[in-house]
């Protein structure tokens, strides 16, 4: 008696026991709710668009800085998004915060953000300061030049002027001149004793703005170091992981909550009625699929004729996409361009300015030797006291070229040279890039390799300056029937990415010859080289070895599309450590993509701006000595 009820016991504490079990495992193997499912849907969008936005402020205040233009306001937008994501992430649900390195890294991420903001605000309260003294000192520079030149303070003015060129270009991280140089020069000119004595105060406005530009930029670079310091990135990287590791934690464990259910009612399918129900309910699903699979089956064509159209629309919307991202890309490598070509057309228009105004002086002069030249023959025609004003006007004519009107016209004439020389400049600049933009609206059309290869250095030259000297080999090419388009982006990738493998300074040589019916143009640098691990890469869309945010991994990928759509083929060697030269074969006549003949010509954007310093192009000596018509080498520049 006493054992039967020791079993019965043991049967109800172990029944007990399984029931205790099954409850906990049938808690456990719930489905996650929909609620969690949405709130870290939320977690996880939060982190991409705070990652998108530190890039972006990350790259605007860069360029606000390299530009010397205020922060625009849509980096101001990005820090407020970065806060209001990150009370999203902070007030994430107990569930979430019980898992400790989740919450360790919300803490982190939290004190990280705050240090960051604070250093972006300091920063755009800088660099505005930077920029407005930066354009004070524009707005007052051509009145100091002005004004000098008023109070014959010729040499003052110069030194003026060229002051106001190199703090510009100091401002914008071109000037070779550091602060403190910048700043004796400011100092002599604000002590000049001439100027103190004829004209005091002229030149207080300008050397006040000129002074805030060199010590507003140099906080504005302190505060910028300190904002590209912060670690705010790895952080939020590291919180990304966290939260991810936990939500793979949640749902791992319902589903082994859910295989060990499964075991225990295999256990018990044998004398369970708990198997009885979940084979009941197992029918009912059962019969519910085949309805649903019976009339998935009546919708078959329906469905099939929906996802072919589907997926014909994402091809088109992939194609469209494919076209957009090559003409983003040029876009792109001319886009870098374009902050030098302010310089280029400023140093011409600066002095023309500074000559129109010393030539409106002159006029003055002149003026005055025509009223009296006037008095002298209207009393010649009325015969009265004709003498006395003719005597009166020799004795005036007499005083003006002695006081130096002869002077003064000669220095016109070499004013109006100096600026017509000038005009000259931006007329070639100008009419350069009219052509290369002509060149871009083409489709199909006979081309000038060698032409098209010189005004895309042309172009280029703002990013070749005191780094690449190029040396030009050009052959007799016969005209090649292609995009020019899409050539000129081809020798404009090429280009900048032979300046870019080079660190400090280096040659770029450039050959091009013709033979059997193709046209053969190679760009050999002597930069860093490619590594050979990475050669069978560099074609690849999207692989890069820059620098996060300085390349998109789309240049060679883009030009070996091109170079194959014309039916020409690509070559690239490299040796690591010396150097690497690609060669483009084309065929003089190359047959046009199908797709392009469906597309009207007026598709090809032209281009809107281009930009470059000064880097003078001249012929070298060793390339005048290699001049002749029968050889493949007839011309050597140097940038």
């Amino acid at each position: 008696m006493g054992i039967c009820m020791l079993r019965a016991s043991l049967a109800v504490l172990a029944a007990l026991l399984l029931v205790g079990v099954l409850s906990v495992l049938i808690v456990e193997s719930r489905a996650v709710k929909e609620d969690y499912y949405a709130a870290h849907a939320e977690r996880v969008r939060a982190i991409e668009t705070s990652r998108t936005d530190l890039t972006s402020i990350i790259q605007s205040t860069q360029g606000a800085f390299d530009d010397g233009r205020q922060v625009s306001s849509s980096t101001e937008l990005a820090f407020l998004r970065l806060s209001e994501n990150n009370v999203l992430l902070q007030g994430a649900e107990e569930r979430v915060r019980e898992n400790a390195a989740v919450d360790s890294q919300l803490t982190a991420y939290d004190a990280e953000l705050g240090r960051f903001v604070r250093d972006g605000q300091a920063f755009a309260a800088r660099q505005n300061a930077f920029a407005d003294a930066l354009r004070t000192m524009q707005e007052e520079s051509p009145l100091v030049v002005k004004d000098l030149r008023r109070f014959d303070l010729r040499l003052q003015s110069q030194n003026a002027f060229s002051l106001a060129i190199d703090i510009i270009e100091y401002a914008t991280g071109a000037g070779g001149q550091d602060s403190a140089q910048l700043q004796e020069q400011i100092e002599e000119l604000r002590s000049n004793s001439r100027v103190n004595s004829l004209a005091p105060g002229t030149v207080d406005a300008f050397a006040d703005a000129a002074s805030e530009v060199i010590t507003n930029r140099a906080e504005a670079a302190t505060a910028l170091q300190a904002l590209g310091a912060s670690s705010i990135n790895q952080t939020l990287w590291t919180l990304s992981n966290e939260i991810l590791n936990d939500n793979r934690r949640t749902v791992r464990r319902a589903e082994m909550a859910r295989l060990l259910l499964s075991v225990c009612t295999v256990l018990l399918l044998v004398g369970s009625g708990y198997a009885m129900f979940r084979l009941q309910t197992s029918y009912r699903e059962l019969n519910k699929s085949n309805r649903d699979l019976e009339s998935m089956n009546n919708s078959l064509e329906e469905h099939v004729a929906e996802r072919t159209h589907e997926l014909s629309d994402a091809y088109d919307d992939l194609k469209e996409s494919q076209v957009q991202l090559v003409q983003a890309e040029k876009m792109s490598s001319l886009g870098e361009l374009v902050a030098g070509i302010s310089h280029e057309i400023n140093t011409p228009l600066w002095y023309l300015i500074s000559n129109a105004t010393v030539l409106q002086e002159r006029m003055d002069v002149i003026g005055e030797f025509c009223d009296i030249a006037d008095r002298m023959i209207r009393a010649a025609q009325s015969k009265t006291n004709v003498k006395e004003a003719v005597s009166r006007g020799l004795v005036d004519i007499q005083r003006m070229l002695k006081d130096g009107m002869k002077d003064d016209i000669d220095e016109a004439k070499d004013l109006i040279k100096d600026s017509i020389e000038g005009l000259e400049e931006l007329t070639e600049l100008a009419q350069s890039l009219k052509d290369f933009s002509r060149l871009d609206r083409a489709r199909h059309g006979e081309f000038n390799v060698n032409d098209g290869l010189d005004k895309t250095l042309l172009i280029a030259k703002n990013r070749l300056k005191n780094k690449v000297t190029v040396h030009k080999y050009y052959g007799e090419l016969p005209s090649v029937h292609c995009s020019p388009s899409q050539i000129n982006q081809i020798f404009l990738n090429l280009l900048t990415n032979a300046a870019d493998a080079i660190e400090s300074s280096g040659d770029v040589v450039i050959r091009t010859l013709a033979e059997d019916n193709r046209v053969r143009v190679s760009i050999a640098d002597t930069g860093s080289g490619i590594p050979a691990d990475v050669m069978s890469k560099i074609r690849d869309p999207f692989f890069t070895t820059k620098e996060v945010g300085k390349g998109t991994g789309l240049g060679l990928s883009i030009v070996d599309q091109i170079v194959t759509s014309h039916g020409g083929e690509l070559l690239i060697e490299s040796e690591h450590g010396k150097g690497t030269t690609v060669t483009i074969v084309l065929p003089i006549v190359a047959a046009a993509p199908a797709e392009e003949a469906e597309q009207p010509a007026q598709d090809e954007q032209p281009i809107d701006d281009a930009a470059a310093n000064d880097p003078e192009i001249d012929a070298a000596p060793e390339a005048e000595e290699a001049i002749d018509d029968d050889v493949d080498e007839p011309d050597v520049a140097s940038v």
